[in-house]
């Protein structure tokens, strides 16, 4: 199940199916959950978030081992995904999981990043209209941290034709009144998903028992189109019956007023 707090749910989803959570925990004094999941090599993944009607502007932030990848506006409602990094006007990279090369640097992220999906929302207030940020490119080496070349990473698949980008986005402000002026919208609060492989959280006893992945499902709005041997008749007016003679009534006394109270 998506792991939900403060009005906001997220979960990672692989081929349309929710990667099970283990190990839920909350920070409250931080506005943080976090959890394992399993992860596979060559399996793409994307992230999903839900606004449960607080009726709230949000925009997120989505961190890939430390790299930081732009997420997406919710106007108070709604579902939001990322499921790639934009490397064109046009084209996107998928999320894949992947086995970390061998490197001698990480210039990308922080050592404690490393083996993280981390999803952050901000509760904002839209002011102006600006122009879309510049694309970021792509590091060449991921985070390493304490892992070792062959462990579990996060990586970008081939090229894929998306939608077109748009050409701007908003300026946004701290949706509290009382923040400082100039300050910068604040976490509202943080998902925290640490992924690794099957074996390892069985290893370290993560996983006691196998969770099958949830599949959410999502119906599209349902049109019902009538045969045509019927649609005749159901256009058709419907048939008339004579009226029925209505009883009459002897009207009954009642012992108190018929007034408003």
């Amino acid at each position: 199940m998506p792991l939900t707090y403060r009005g906001f749910s997220a979960w990672i989803e692989c081929n349309g199916q929710n990667l099970p959570e283990y190990l839920i925990a909350v920070d409250e004094e931080a506005h943080r959950v976090s959890c394992w999941i399993p992860g596979a090599v060559g399996q793409r993944f994307t992230v999903f978030w839900q606004d449960h009607a607080g009726q709230v502007d949000s925009c997120a932030f989505i961190t890939l081992d430390g790299l930081l990848v732009p997420g997406r506006f919710l106007f108070g409602d709604g579902i939001a995904s990322r499921g790639g990094v934009r490397v064109s006007k046009t084209t996107e990279r998928p999320f894949v999981f992947q086995n970390l090369p061998d490197q001698d640097s990480s210039p990308q992220g922080t050592v404690k990043d490393a083996g993280m999906i981390t999803l952050k929302i901000k509760r904002i207030k839209r002011v102006v209209g600006r122009w879309a940020n510049p694309l970021q490119p792509l590091p060449l080496t991921s985070v390493l941290g304490k892992r070792k070349a062959g462990d579990l990473c996060v990586g970008f698949g081939e090229e894929e034709r998306v939608y077109a980008q748009h050409d701007t986005t908003w300026s946004v402000v701290p949706y509290e009144d009382n923040a400082p002026s100039g300050a910068k919208p604040s976490t509202y609060v943080s998902f925290v998903f640490r992924y690794r492989s099957l074996e390892f959280l069985e290893a370290q006893g993560i996983v006691t028992e196998q969770k099958k992945p949830t599949q959410l499902v999502r119906a599209p709005i349902r049109q019902v189109t009538l045969p045509s041997h019927l649609q005749s008749e159901a256009s058709s007016p419907p048939a008339t019956h004579p009226a029925k003679k209505q009883k009459l009534m002897t009207p009954r006394l009642l012992p108190w007023p018929l007034v408003p109270v």
